[in-house]
C-alpha cells in the first residue's frame, strides 16, 4: 500500500509523464485528414494533387528536377500530417489529406490531398517565402509531359506516373457513376 507520499510522488510523475506527450500527441494527429481515410503510420510523405487531368508539382532548387511537395517527417509526427505541413511549407498550400495512394521504392508515403481551396490548375503558383531556399517553380502538368530525367527520383518514376494514372482514372470513374447515378434517379 503506498503512503500518502508515495502517493503524490507517482501523481507527479503521471502529470509530469502527461505533461511532456502532450507535444507529441498534438503532432501526431494536428492536421485535417478525410474522415475515414485517417492513417496512423510514421514516414517521411507527400501530396499528389490532381486538378483537371493534371498534377501540381514543384521544381526543386537543388538539381532543377521535378516532385511531388513534401519531405521527411518531424518526430512524433504522422504521415498525414508529414504531408500536410510539407504541402504548406513548399507551396503555401492549405490541404485535407486523404488515403495513402502508394508508398514509393524509397518508403515515402503518398496521400492524395485536397485544396480547401479552389485553384486556377493551367496558372503556376508563387513560391511562398518559407519555400525559396528549396523550391524554384510549381507548376500543373499533364502526366503524358512527364520524362523520368526530369524527375527528382528518377528510380521512382515509374511508380509514381502509375500511381498517379490510377488515382487519375478512378475519380474519373467515380465522377461518371455519379453523374450516371443522377441521371438514372429522374
Amino acid at each position: 500500500m503506498l503512503t500518502g507520499h508515495a502517493t503524490v510522488m507517482t501523481s507527479n510523475r503521471s502529470i509530469i509523464a502527461a505533461l511532456l506527450l502532450l507535444p507529441c500527441l498534438s503532432a501526431m494527429a494536428d492536421c485535417p485528414r478525410v474522415a475515414g481515410e485517417e492513417d496512423d503510420r510514421r514516414a517521411n510523405a507527400g501530396c499528389l494533387i490532381i486538378q483537371d487531368d493534371r498534377v501540381l508539382l514543384l521544381t526543386h532548387r537543388w538539381g532543377g528536377k521535378l516532385g511531388v511537395p513534401g519531405g521527411t517527417l518531424e518526430e512524433g509526427e504522422l504521415a498525414q500530417c508529414t504531408a500536410w505541413r510539407e504541402t504548406a511549407e513548399e507551396v503555401g498550400l492549405a490541404v485535407t489529406v486523404g488515403k495513402r495512394l502508394a508508398v514509393m521504392s524509397n518508403g515515402f508515403h503518398l496521400y492524395r490531398c485536397y485544396p480547401r481551396e479552389p485553384l486556377r490548375s493551367h496558372a503556376p503558383l508563387p513560391v511562398p517565402g518559407s519555400a525559396l531556399t528549396e523550391v524554384t517553380a510549381i507548376g500543373w502538368y499533364p502526366l503524358s509531359s512527364l520524362r523520368k530525367e526530369s524527375w527528382r527520383f528518377h528510380y521512382q518514376f515509374d511508380q509514381f506516373i502509375a500511381v498517379a494514372d490510377e488515382a487519375m482514372r478512378s475519380e474519373k470513374d467515380a465522377a461518371q457513376a455519379d453523374a450516371n447515378g443522377g441521371l438514372q434517379a429522374k
